[in-house]
């Protein structure tokens, strides 16, 4: 694929496959060699926007980065909205570093959040992803169930068939799901139809922090890993002259004193 490329047509931006532990994701085609209908016991690169497990809780993988602004809460909604999905199943799971896959759409082939883009470069992203989740969860009910898919409403993480009275979870669809050709076209939904988008909602962040479970970088801990932490002079611009680091190399723990252009860094247990 080019990495040029800012604009990603309809048909080459969903596709579907089988995740780890038996789950339904979707997410950016990336590989134009691989059919569509390859085998599902393969699972996909982690390419995605929305991961549905067997236990019914529907992960939004976020591309752009929750400072505070509540842009991991956005994103979810818009999938969630085109998805149907109870609010109360979904997560969120930051995307991974890769410019390829989550690039910002307004920036070209380039990975950030900013200049209130995340919404704005999302929004038919997101919401076709959600869109075409629900699409396949209602083609696996149909053919299960032996009806018209135009048949079955989707509601709260609900699949349902009103006619013969038959209902199912999302999680028991989604292994079946997971092995249909992905619809090349979706509709979405008509802003008059909108169940979370432009209402409040709880944020899906919010929780874990106000009860110090959520977890930072900082709070990351690897087998051997070492802390730096840099002193930068009070002025910016400033440089220091001379670094005197004979009792800082004498400290237990400090493994090395390393000097920058704009500080100095202490690198230690």
């Amino acid at each position: 694929m080019n990495s040029s490329i800012v604009k990603l047509g309809r048909r080459d931006f969903l596709k579907a496959g089988l995740a780890a532990g038996g789950g339904l994701l979707l997410g950016l085609r990336l590989d134009h060699a691989r059919a569509l209908d390859a085998p599902t016991d393969v699972p996909f690169a982690p390419n995605a926007f929305v991961r549905i497990a067997n236990d019914d809780s529907v992960t939004v993988i976020a591309k752009h980065l929750e400072m505070g602004q509540g842009v991991h809460t956005g994103l979810a909604t818009l999938l969630a909205e085109e998805l149907d999905a109870d609010w109360a199943q979904v997560r969120i799971e930051a995307a991974p570093a890769d410019a390829s896959r989550y690039n910002n759409l307004n920036w070209g082939p380039a990975q950030g959040t900013g200049g209130s883009s995340s919404i704005n470069n999302a929004w038919q992203q997101m919401r076709e992803a959600g869109a075409t989740a629900r699409a396949m969860l209602v083609a696996a009910a149909a053919e299960q169930w032996q009806v018209a898919a135009g048949e079955i409403t989707v509601s709260n993480g609900r699949v349902r068939h009103a006619a013969s009275q038959r209902e199912s979870r999302f999680g028991a669809l989604v292994s079946a799901a997971a092995r249909l050709p992905v619809p090349a076209m979706v509709a979405l939904k008509s802003p008059q139809d909108f169940v979370y988008i432009g209402r409040p909602l709880p944020r899906t962040d919010g929780a874990t922090k106000s009860r110090g479970a959520a977890q930072y970088t900082i709070d990351m801990r690897l087998p051997g890993m070492r802390t730096a932490v840099m002193l930068h002079p009070p002025r910016f611009g400033a440089t220091p002259a001379t670094v005197d680091d004979s009792a800082a190399r004498a400290s237990v723990g400090v493994h090395a004193v390393l000097r920058f252009d704009e500080g100095v860094a202490v690198v230690a247990d």
